[in-house]
C-alpha cells in the first residue's frame, strides 16, 4: 500500500499540470469547436470605494448642516379657532363655539437683531408665539407682518447677536443641485434631510389671498408637517428657500416637497418691514402658457415663450407697445417658459420698476421697456391702509382701483390674513369682499370694526366671495 501512495500522488499532480496546460492552450487558440464547451474562469476583483468626482462628499453635508442649523428655530403657536358651520349657523343664528388650537413649525433667523421668517400658515391662528433657538433659549415673538398670498410671516423677538443665514440667489439654482431641508417635523427638533432640486416653477393652487403667488422649488429632500417655515439650504449653507408644502395623500412625505424661492421671500420680507404690505407689480396684461396640443412640424422657437392675451387699456403693457397675440420671450434677459416663471420674475419687482421685455411678433423678435404698475394701475409704490383688527380677527384693506373696476363696484373691503375673531365666527372666508352692512357702506376699515362690534340683533352682510359671486348673508348677533 505504501508503494502505491507515491504513485497516486504523482498521478494527481501530473493531471493538474496537464489540465492547466490544456486550459492555457485552449484560451491561447480561442477554439470555437462545438464539442469543447468550457466556462470562463472566475475573476475576483477587490472592492474599491466609488468616488463621486462632481458630487458632494460627506464633509459637504456635515459642514452645510453645521452652518445652517443654528439659524433655524422651533416655533409654537397658541390660539383659538371658532367653529361656525353647525346646525344653528345653518339657520342664520350665530352661536359660535371656540376651542384652543396649537400648531408647531419652523422658522429661520433673518437678521441679527431678532427678525424671524416663517410661513404664515404656521402662525395664522396665534395669539401667542414662542420661538426656541438651537441653544435652547425660548423667547416670545410678535407678528410684524404677514401675507397669505405669499405664505410669509415676519416675527420679531427681543434678542441680539443672532446668526442669520447668508442668502443664495434662487434664480441660479439648478435642477439636480443638492440641498438640505432643516426643520422640526413632528416636534423632532432640528432634523436634517438631504435631496436635490427636482423642479422649478411649480404652481399647486395652494395659497390663499386675493393675489396668490406660486412658483415653488420642488425637492425630494424629506419634508413633513412641522418643517413648514424651515430652511432649504445648499451645500454652502446658503438659504435657498423656505419649506412650505408637501404633495401627499396621507399627510406625510411621499417624495415631493416644495419651498418658496428665497428671492421671492427676500422681497416680501423687505416690503412687510418697510411698507406693511407686499408691493406687487403688474404688467397689465393676461399672460398664459402656449397651447401644448399643437401637432405638426413646428419649429422649437415657435414653441418658446408665453402668449399675451388681453392687454389692458392704458396699462404698462400697452404703453410699452405690446399687443394681444404677441409672444413674450424674456424679462430682463431671463427666458420665461411658463406662467409660474413669469410671475416669479414679477414677484421680485416693485411698482415703478423698469423691465426689458423681449417678445416675438409675426416671426420677428423685438425689445421694449415697460414700467410696472401697482394694484391701482399707477407706476408708484402702493400706499394703502391695512387695518389690523384683533376683534374681527383679520386684516382689512380697501379694494384697489383695478379690482373695483373689474368687479363693477365703487367701494369694498377685503378680508385677508384671517385669524380667530368675529369674521371666522361668522364663517366668512379668506379673501371675502365686504360691501355693505345692513345696507350701509362703511367709509373705512375702522368703521367696519366699530359697526360689527356694536351691532345686536339681525345682521345682513352683502359681499363678494372668491369666485366673484354676490352674496347676502344673514346673522343673528347677540
Amino acid at each position: 500500500m505504501r508503494k502505491v501512495l507515491p504513485l497516486v500522488a504523482i498521478g494527481i499532480i501530473s493531471g493538474i499540470v496537464a489540465a492547466s496546460v490544456t486550459v492555457a492552450f485552449f484560451y491561447s487558440k480561442r477554439s470555437t469547436s462545438s464539442d469543447s464547451l468550457m466556462t470562463a474562469p472566475t475573476v475576483i476583483v477587490p472592492i474599491r470605494p466609488l468616488r463621486m468626482e462632481s458630487g458632494p462628499g460627506d464633509a459637504s453635508f456635515v459642514q452645510a448642516a453645521q452652518r445652517a442649523t443654528p439659524s433655524v428655530v422651533f416655533i409654537r403657536a397658541y390660539g383659538e379657532r371658532t367653529a361656525g358651520d353647525d346646525f344653528w349657523s345653518y339657520w342664520g343664528l350665530w352661536m359660535p363655539r371656540t376651542h384652543q388650537v396649537y400648531s408647531a413649525g419652523s422658522g429661520v433667523v433673518w437678521s441679527a437683531d431678532g427678525y424671524i421668517v416663517t410661513n404664515y400658515h404656521v402662525v395664522r391662528d396665534a395669539n401667542r408665539i414662542l420661538v426656541t433657538f438651537s441653544d435652547k433659549r425660548t423667547l416670545e415673538a410678535q407678528l410684524v407682518g404677514a401675507d397669505a398670498g405669499v405664505d410669509i410671516a415676519v416675527l420679531k423677538v427681543k434678542a441680539s447677536a443672532l446668526t442669520p443665514l447668508p442668502l443664495a440667489n434662487s434664480d441660479s439654482i439648478q435642477i439636480g443641485e443638492w440641498v438640505l431641508a432643516i426643520g422640526n417635523p413632528y416636534n423632532l427638533t432640528y432634523t436634517v434631510t438631504a435631496g436635490i432640486i427636482s423642479a422649478r416653477g411649480r404652481n399647486l393652487n395652494l395659497l390663499q389671498g386675493p393675489l396668490p403667488l406660486e412658483s415653488f422649488l420642488q425637492t425630494d429632500a424629506a419634508i413633513n408637517p412641522g418643517n413648514s417655515g424651515g430652511a432649504l439650504v445648499n451645500l454652502r449653507g446658503e438659504l435657498v428657500g423656505i419649506n412650505t408644502a408637501i404633495a401627499s395623500r396621507t399627510g406625510s412625505y411621499v417624495g415631493y416637497g416644495f419651498a418658496i424661492p428665497i428671492n421671492i421671500v427676500r422681497k416680501a420680507v423687505e416690503d412687510l418691514k418697510g411698507h406693511g404690505i407686499v408691493q406687487r407689480a403688474f404688467l397689465d396684461a393676461e399672460i398664459v402658457d402656449l397651447a401644448e396640443d399643437r401637432i405638426g412640424d413646428i419649429s422649437p422657437e415657435a414653441l418658446q415663450g408665453l402668449y399675451i392675451g388681453r392687454v389692458y387699456p392704458g396699462g404698462a403693457a400697452e404703453k410699452a407697445g405690446l399687443r394681444s397675440g404677441d409672444i413674450l420671450i424674456a424679462i430682463d434677459g431671463v427666458n420665461v417658459h411658463t406662467q409660474a416663471e413669469f410671475l416669479e420674475r414679477l414677484a421680485q419687482k416693485r411698482p415703478g420698476d423698469r423691465v426689458k421685455i423681449f417678445y416675438r411678433r409675426n416671426g420677428k423678435q423685438y425689445e421694449t421697456t415697460a414700467i410696472l404698475t401697482n394694484e391701482d394701475g399707477e407706476p408708484t409704490l402702493l400706499k394703502r391702509e391695512i387695518y389690523r383688527s384683533e376683534a374681527l380677527g383679520a386684516d382689512i384693506s380697501p379694494l384697489s382701483t383695478r379690482e373695483s373696476q373689474r368687479l363693477g363696484i365703487s367701494q369694498g373691503y377685503r378680508i385677508q390674513n384671517l385669524r380667530s375673531g368675529i369674521f371666522s365666527q361668522m364663517g366668512l372666508p379668506e379673501g371675502f369682499i365686504l360691501l355693505k352692512i345692513n345696507g350701509y357702506t362703511p367709509q373705512s376699515p375702522r368703521e367696519v370694526e366699530e359697526i360689527l362690534q356694536k351691532i345686536r340683533g339681525r345682521l345682513t352682510i352683502e359681499g363678494i366671495d372668491a369666485q366673484g359671486r354676490r352674496l347676502y348673508l344673514n346673522f343673528s348677533m347677540r
